[in-house]
């Protein structure tokens, strides 16, 4: 077997083994490589297992240089997501041992990989994450008969409101400035527009947004990317403000509503903690959880990360965070969330 970096005459199979790999996600994606890269420029190092000249596994990890955490290796950066592939453990070994080697050449303190299945070989395990998809039908009432009566209710509350709906890309703008303010009141530094356009760019035609709307302000919003045939709901949501109004419900709804008419069979809610309240959420409109395995190989002397925002340690941060004004959250989140991938 033969363990190296990805080369260009090897992305075909790279592609090939994503489409009919079932643990696949969007973050396997080259367009995911050149997101990164665009926006924060980290080192990707994209790792392939070659049995008999055919892809047989792959481990995308990036070298993330952080001027708050070190220096460390990890798969699937800004995603919950999407780590090492391969056909059989002897393969998932060998890129365990190739990406150790990565992160003593680069003097890492640590390696990152978060998957959907486990990978063993030694590495340390965290099970604090799972994932939550919602399956589709091409016909959306359907899944509205299977929702729990509160999401239903939700909904026809938010469409009693005069609430309405718009998509396209020319709301990047504006759904910027709602995610912003969404993640200032969360405590959490928010990715600048850049980020979110050269999501757009990067997947364009499988990439959208899709804005709430309250007589003539946006009060929510959500970016949606499509992946073989599952939407993933990148991020969004509504303001704290206009929460009575059922918006992130309404929101939610069309984004079921999109995915079905446009052929998808499963939207991927995202990353929660188990218990928390957005898994709570999700639930009501009949998603599943599924668990997430995030594995680590840590260089000698060195704890298991928690960069986490319900680390205890964090909590002063969070709270100064939450009174910044809008233009110095705007201004420096971009800088910080490049070092918490």
């Amino acid at each position: 077997m033969e363990i190296s970096l990805l080369t260009p005459s090897l992305e075909k199979q790279w592609d090939d083994l994503i489409a009919n790999f079932p643990g696949a996600t969007l973050a396997h994606d080259f367009r995911w490589r050149d997101v990164v890269e665009r926006t924060y420029h980290h080192t990707p190092y994209y790792l392939t297992a070659l049995q008999d000249g055919m892809l047989c596994g792959i481990l995308p990890l990036f070298l993330i240089r952080s001027k708050l955490f070190g220096r460390f290796l990890t798969a699937a950066p800004y995603i919950g997501d999407g780590g090492l592939l391969a056909n059989d453990s002897e393969t998932a070994g060998n890129l365990v041992a190739a990406a150790q080697k990565v992160a003593a050449r680069e003097m890492a303190e640590y390696i990152e990989i978060r998957g959907r299945e486990r990978i063993g070989h030694g590495l340390q395990l965290k099970e604090k994450y799972c994932t939550y998809s919602l399956n589709l039908d091409p016909d959306p009432e359907v899944v509205w008969d299977r929702l729990e009566q509160r999401a239903r209710t939700a909904v026809r509350k938010a469409m009693k409101c005069d609430l309405a709906v718009e998509w396209g890309s020319h709301l990047l703008s504006d759904f910027v400035d709602i995610e912003s303010r969404l993640m200032r009141d969360l405590g959490t530094p928010c990715h600048g527009e850049l980020y979110y356009r050269n999501i757009l760019e990067e997947f364009t035609g499988r990439a959208e947004i899709c804005m709430v709307r309250y007589r003539e302000r946006f009060i929510g919003g959500g970016l949606i990317v499509a992946f073989k045939k599952t939407i993933v709901w990148h991020a969004g949501g509504c303001l704290r403000a206009y929460r009575d109004m059922a918006g992130t419900n309404l929101l939610t709804w069309e984004i079921i509503c999109h995915g079905c008419q446009g052929g998808a069979t499963s939207l991927d809610f995202g990353r929660s903690q188990w218990g928390a309240g957005t898994a709570l959420f999700k639930r009501q409109w009949g998603a599943r959880p599924a668990p997430l395995f995030y594995e680590y190989h840590l260089a000698r002397g060195k704890r298991m990360p928690d960069i986490d925002p319900n680390n205890p340690k964090f909590r002063v941060p969070i709270a100064i965070w939450q009174r910044l004004p809008m233009f110095i959250a705007n201004t420096v989140g971009p800088l910080i969330i490049r070092n918490i991938p």
